[in-house]
């Protein structure tokens, strides 16, 4: 059941209004202010709609409400017959022109509430501020320093109100409370072991009387502020306290950290080797390492080689037969390692533990490859100059003797000609006559431009192979870098896919290295047909100019095998190759990107498992 007595305000406040609208009608009458007006000779009927108004109350009732309506200002009115004095005011509910009337004694006692709610209101604020400003402040001198904004501001007039602190002789505050009447002037003590060490003072510059509530508020604070000195009196007595037990203590710390210190040096040295290193008792337990992937727990070769039985030739079986160090390369699955195992003995000279030491030597064994396959490649690149020099020889002698063979003909044909019109059955290379003569200069045309092409891809590869400085002195057309590159591998890429070529045509020119740009497009061409596999599929070379943020970009497409996200990070890694075993060396699109970086560019790939793989290279025009 609801309370009524909870919302006794309310219905006060509303029996005590009276609400005209704008016709300055009654829409609302309070029974109370009715009552009230009745006691005194004026009947609700009175204040009503009547035609005849002049010389009655509601006339000078309608007067004063017009006025509030037009200023919207609250009056003051008084009936003639009643000594009580009204407030006219607007009610300003939902923007409406709604006029109340209520009498003065109501009103001041609504104001009065309110009032001493906004009070009790400031006195929580003030006391919530001032805990907080205790509890995060730990020097007495800071605390009363920042609280006196903050006591101020809790009374009921902070522009006219005095602060005033005195602790142990200090002084704090905005000012002195000293010629101010004792009436206007509020003490508290402040206490430390129940002894008063100081005071706090508030003061009034005008003649203006405390509240009950601000007496109790000042004798709140005051006991905060000696509880806060209490405490930070005991915690620089617990500080003294430790300091000493410090200072007691310091000769047996430095006791204790000699001796970890030199187990400390071990154990850093120890983790410092990136080598794995292992203790194991004969079990192949493991007893301690320098790994936390490892851990100190766990058979050696499930934690290091993740194998469920003991490794064949474990080199720590033999040091614990033989009591012998041992050296042993070994392989797991991709991995190469060097085993080394030494013997720890006991008090009676027996191998109880074994340290093993496993070293990773998968990456110089890839080095030692690759190197193998660089030097093989360098022999290479030596063997196809050389090719191409013997090659060039005897073929300039056919280019030069198929030139003299041309001209001996043009003279010899006549001469035939003649000879066969008097022998019908003339044959030459066992073919008649006329089909001789038909396709003898074809024949020799084939022949020079056989020869013709040989000298261009003999100079193709002398210029692929010669020696390059390094200089950034070219000026690069990419169209011809594309094509003199194509040129070197197009037969290969003829033979198991289709070449579609868009090169744009207004591509401007840049200052660079053609040989090195030839490089990086013969390596891109040639792992794209080889990310075709074994069907026949389609590689894209395309050439634009983006004017935008003027660069060139050259797009090598192909819809083969793609690559996987994971190999994606690391394809331009020197030595990083999937293609190990069909001799790939991990070194081609390492140079390329080397390459392009020199040119100011970049690489970038999209690629699709299974759909293709496209490298994009972006070269500045403006660099």
């Amino acid at each position: 059941m609801v309370n009524i007595s909870k919302f006794r305000l309310a219905i006060d406040l509303m029996s005590n209004i009276i609400l005209f609208d704008k016709n300055e009608q009654i829409v609302y009458a309070g029974i109370e202010i009715v009552n009230s007006l009745e006691k005194s000779g004026i009947n609700l009927s009175e204040l009503k709609f009547s035609k005849k108004t002049e010389g009655t109350v509601r006339k000078q009732l309608i007067d004063e409400i017009k006025k509030v309506r037009n200023n919207q200002i609250p009056v003051c009115f008084r009936f003639d017959n009643i000594k009580s004095d009204f407030y006219i005011f607007p009610s300003n509910l939902d923007n409406s022109d709604y006029i109340a009337l209520s009498t003065r004694r109501k009103i001041n006692q609504i104001n009065k509430i309110e009032h001493d709610l906004t009070e009790r209101v400031k006195e929580l604020e003030c006391l919530y501020n001032i805990s907080h400003e205790i509890e995060v402040s730990k020097n007495p001198d800071t605390i009363i320093n920042n609280i006196t904004y903050h006591l101020r501001q809790g009374f009921q007039f902070p522009e006219i109100t005095t602060v005033y602190f005195q602790i142990k002789g200090t002084k704090y505050g905005n000012g002195s409370c000293d010629s101010v009447t004792a009436a206007r002037t509020l003490t508290e003590n402040i206490y430390l072991n129940k002894k008063i060490i100081g005071n706090i003072k508030v003061c009034y510059n005008k003649n203006e009387k405390f509240l009950k509530e601000e007496k109790q508020l000042l004798k709140e604070i005051s006991g905060k502020i000696s509880r806060a000195i209490e405490k930070y009196r005991k915690t620089r007595h617990l500080e003294k306290q430790r300091k000493i037990l410090l200072l007691k203590n310091r000769k047996l710390i430095k006791l204790t950290e000699e001796c970890n210190e030199r187990k400390e040096s071990l154990r850093i040295f120890f983790n410092a080797i990136t080598d794995i290193i292992i203790v194991i008792d004969s079990d192949m337990n493991i007893i301690m390492s320098n790994n936390e992937t490892i851990g100190n727990v766990g058979k050696c070769y499930k934690k290091i080689f993740n194998k469920d039985d003991v490794c064949e030739n474990c080199p720590s079986i033999y040091t614990f037969k033989k009591g012998k160090p041992r050296l042993l390369e070994t392989k797991h699955g991709e991995k190469s390692y060097l085993l080394h195992s030494n013997p720890i003995f006991n008090n009676k000279g027996i191998v109880n533990r074994v340290l093993e030491v496993c070293h990773d030597t998968t990456k110089e064994k890839q080095m030692e490859f690759q190197l193998i396959q660089s030097n093989k490649l360098a022999s290479l690149g030596k063997l196809v100059a050389g090719i191409a020099h013997e090659i060039n020889n005897p073929n300039t002698f056919i280019l030069g003797n198929i030139k003299i063979i041309k001209e001996a003909f043009t003279d010899i044909l006549p001469i035939l000609d003649q000879y066969y019109h008097e022998n019908d059955e003339l044959k030459i290379a066992r073919l008649n006559y006329s089909l001789f003569k038909e396709n003898i200069e074809v024949l020799m045309e084939d022949m020079e431009n056989g020869a013709q092409r040989m000298k261009k891809i003999v100079e193709d590869l002398r210029n692929f192979a010669k020696k390059d400085d390094g200089s950034m002195e070219d000026l690069v057309e990419i169209n011809t870098v594309i094509k003199n590159s194509l040129r070197l591998v197009s037969n290969q890429i003829k033979r198991n896919a289709e070449l579609k070529l868009e090169l744009s045509n207004k591509i401007p020119q840049f200052v660079g290295n053609n040989q090195k740009l030839e490089q990086v497009v013969v390596n891109m061409a040639l792992n794209a047909l080889q990310a075709l596999g074994n069907k026949k599929g389609l590689i894209k070379i395309s050439s634009e100019y983006n004017k935008i943020d003027k660069e060139i970009v050259v797009k090598i497409s192909d819809n083969g095998i793609g690559i996987d996200n994971e190999s994606c990070q690391y394809i331009f890694d020197p030595f990083f190759t999937t293609k190990r075993n069909y001799g790939g060396t991990g070194l081609g699109l390492s140079i390329c990107y080397k390459i392009i970086k020199e040119h100011h560019g970049r690489i970038e790939v999209e690629s699709k498992v299974n759909e293709g793989t496209t490298f994009k290279l972006i070269l500045p025009v403006n660099k």
